[in-house]
């Protein structure tokens, strides 16, 4: 089965300056975290200080993300980050608005992830796309995402935020079955629904997703990780890691 990992975008406030994301990536190291994918660090922290932070704290990093735009916009950065950390996975996530309404939208979306992914495969990267619930959206028949990824090169991979494939009122079993052998990890993370109508996000396990189904097919598929999210919180950040950690270890 995969390796638990941290998906470090549930730290973002703690990641906005040198001596708070060093900080982080040793709390993280501390709960028995080993691997992180990185997401959401300052801009004005370098690539190197970054590789530094993770290696002074035993972390190692096998994926970076972010939005579309900001992946598209600063590409040699995020090539660069993953040359340093050893990772050779680059996430972006989201279609534009403007083309993932339409199943010519996301064909002609297609085109530009296939010149991105030539771009990363010429640095020894695979391009990763993580959909969120509006790429989960029926378009003719199959959602934006299938469209997207029946029409890019097959080296191109999905990465499932099983969080957005539920609230799309999918099945997160079937979704990642579907993937098996194009999807070397998922985000698990959790939600709460409140006696008040409001719905918040807790540490993996405490919320009211039914995880039985989903966590069977990480283990028939052979995920090699498993990312632990949750960019908002009730309580302590890290001790929502902590207990995100301690519950993925005792059911995956």
């Amino acid at each position: 089965m995969g390796e638990i990992g941290a998906q470090v975008s549930s730290l973002r406030p703690y990641l906005q300056d040198l001596g708070s994301m060093r900080a982080s990536f040793r709390k993280l190291s501390e709960m028995g975290y080993r691997i992180v994918q990185l997401q959401w660090i300052c801009p004005g922290i370098s690539p190197e200080e970054i590789a530094e932070g993770l290696q002074d704290s035993g972390l190692t990093s096998v994926s970076t993300q972010d939005f579309y735009e900001e992946v598209r916009t600063r590409f040699p950065y995020f090539l660069r980050l993953n040359e340093l950390c050893g990772s050779r996975h680059l996430c972006f996530s989201g279609i534009p608005e403007k083309l993932r309404s339409s199943r010519e939208g996301c064909i002609q979306f297609a085109s530009e992830i296939t010149e991105l992914s030539k771009a990363a495969e010429d640095r020894g990267m695979i391009l990763v796309f993580h959909p969120r619930s509006q790429e989960l959206a029926q378009i003719e028949g199959k959602t934006a995402s299938e469209w997207l990824m029946e029409h890019v090169p097959a080296s191109v991979q999905m990465g499932l935020d099983l969080y957005h494939v539920n609230k799309a009122g999918l099945n997160m079993a079937d979704w990642i079955r579907k993937f098996r052998g194009r999807m070397d990890f998922v985000h698990f993370k959790d939600e709460k629904f409140l006696p008040d109508g409001r719905k918040i996000l807790v540490p993996v396990g405490q919320g009211d997703t039914d995880w039985e189904d989903a966590v069977s097919a990480c283990r028939e598929t052979g995920l090699r990780w498993i990312f632990a999210e949750q960019e908002r919180w009730e309580k302590d950040a890290f001790v929502c890691m902590r207990e995100s950690l301690e519950w993925l270890d005792g059911h995956i």
